[in-house]
């Protein structure tokens, strides 16, 4: 594969993150009182908007206007402090005329919605509901993104590291060979992600506020104190730090102790954690099933494509020479990691499974809304990296590590035919051309793999397919 080869790809993955300027906020009501379009005989006491999803005070505002656009309600409009899922204000004895409650919120995972829905005192009319956001930027996917592949780099050579570390086939000097690399890469990711989450704050601020990026440094302040995202992207920071002192350590230690490495470890499961208390899964709130589930899905799905990275990494720069002990020792930690990926795997298709009913609902949407489509493509691009795998597993290292005893093997027998030739070539040193497939083979992982975690961040902006389901509904004024 060339060097240039990647491009398309990438690019194809940059137009997916473009389509995501037509996504909505994620916070719509879900019923009112009174009910949109209503008639009343007498004046209500007050208004109450009761949202899909948990709002943040700070930024979630509710007025009630007459036909002049003139606010009539008593200014003590906000979210309920007992119920962050309602919106309501006081009214005055209002006389008859038609009036428009307006409301403004801002969703636990950092997105705004705007919108009015009308009521009358006496005899009237009222308007069609309304409920619209401003789209989301292609610099807040694109942090998003890399906030994904730093994750799943630095869960995924942990994992691997920890595997390494257990290995008794590599020598000490195939593990020293080993460790340097593996810190420098373990160290990238950390900054990445660093810079990412910081990036994440200065965007999620802007989107909070709905201003231009220049005046955000005014809002700071009441998003990290105020705000559920603030709170989450503290203990983020505090843990990326703990990361950075932990690395630091590891320094001064016997590079094989697992005690720092599974610390490390825990402490970015941590940081994932924290990431799924951002996203759609907070919608529903913090300690619930929904933040469990996708947890345990970003966790499974970082250490099965962050560990595809990481013996992609190793296998770049150590299978090239076929009778190094080195070469021999990561081909055997090839055969732990390929368990441990399949149980990854397995986590990561079940809970791909919960997330789809919860955010799609039904199969009819999958085809019919840009959320639906945009997941269809990330599963058929998963499969793709799946195939891809199990040739490599299943195939290329077995003809590197044993090239005569791999021949008689059912698996490498039964690939070998659908691929034909195609996969090895025909030239007479075949170790060597199945080392060169092998590289070339993961590097197409790399490529699909960065595509599948745009597509994550595509995402985790567009409105899932229940949200547009609410938004229908509330265009045909049917709250109830």
């Amino acid at each position: 594969m060339s060097r240039s080869a990647p491009w398309p790809f990438l690019l194809t993955a940059g137009l997916l993150l473009l389509m995501a300027t037509t996504a909505w906020g994620h916070a719509f009501p879900d019923h009112s009182e009174p009910r949109v379009g209503s008639v009343l005989l007498t004046p209500p006491p007050r208004v109450r908007l009761w949202f899909d999803g948990m709002l943040e005070p700070a930024f979630s505002t509710i007025t009630v206007i007459d036909a002049n656009n003139q606010q009539v309600d008593k200014g003590d409009g906000g979210v309920n402090p007992a119920d962050h899922t309602v919106l309501e204000a006081s009214l005055p004895p209002l006389p008859a005329g038609k009036y428009r409650i307006v409301w403004s919120v801002v969703d636990h995972d950092g997105h705004r919605t705007e919108g009015d829905l009308s009521f009358s005192v006496g005899p009237g009319s009222y308007d069609r509901p309304r409920a619209a956001s401003a789209p989301a930027t292609l610099p807040q996917l694109f942090v998003r993104w890399l906030n994904f592949i730093g994750l799943s780099m630095l869960i995924g050579a942990l994992a691997f590291h920890v595997l390494i570390v257990r290995s008794v086939e590599l020598p000490h000097q195939g593990f020293e060979t080993v460790e340097q690399p593996f810190r420098r890469l373990e160290l990238s990711a950390i900054v990445l992600v660093a810079l990412a989450s910081v990036g994440e704050l200065i965007l999620r601020t802007q989107m909070m506020r709905g201003g231009p990026l220049a005046e955000i440094h005014t809002v700071l302040p009441v998003v990290i104190l105020q705000t559920h995202f603030g709170a989450v992207w503290l203990v983020r920071m505090g843990l990326i730090g703990l990361l950075i002192l932990v690395w630091g350590l590891r320094r001064t230690t016997a590079p094989q102790n697992r005690r720092t490495i599974m610390l490390s470890l825990s402490a970015t499961a941590f940081i994932a954690l924290t990431m799924s208390l951002s996203g759609h899964a907070a919608h529903w709130g913090d300690l619930t099933m929904p933040v469990l589930i996708d947890w345990i899905h970003l966790v499974a799905g970082s250490i099965w494509t962050g560990g595809l990275f990481a013996m992609g990494f190793l296998i770049q720069r150590f299978v090239a020479p076929p009778d190094t002990k080195a070469s021999r020792g990561l081909a055997a930690v090839g055969r732990p990691f390929s368990r441990m990926a399949a149980y990854c795997v397995f986590t990561l298709l079940a809970g791909g499974l919960f997330n789809a009913w919860l955010q799609v609902g039904s199969l009819q949407p999958l085809v019919t809304t840009s959320y639906g489509l945009a997941l269809l493509v990330k599963i058929f691009l998963v499969a793709l990296v799946l195939a891809l795998a199990a040739v490599n597993r299943y195939y290329f290292l077995p003809l590197i590590r044993d090239p005569a005893g791999a021949q008689n093997r059912l698996l490498v027998k039964t690939i070998g035919r659908l691929g034909g030739a195609w996969l090895v070539g025909a030239e007479h040193d075949q170790v060597a051309r199945s080392r060169r497939r092998l590289r070339q083979f993961m590097r197409l992982e790399w490529i699909f793999i960065i595509a599948v975690l745009a597509l994550a961040a595509l995402l985790a902006h567009l409105p899932p397919a229940r949200h547009i389901l609410a938004q229908q509904h509330l265009e045909q004024h049917i709250l109830r």
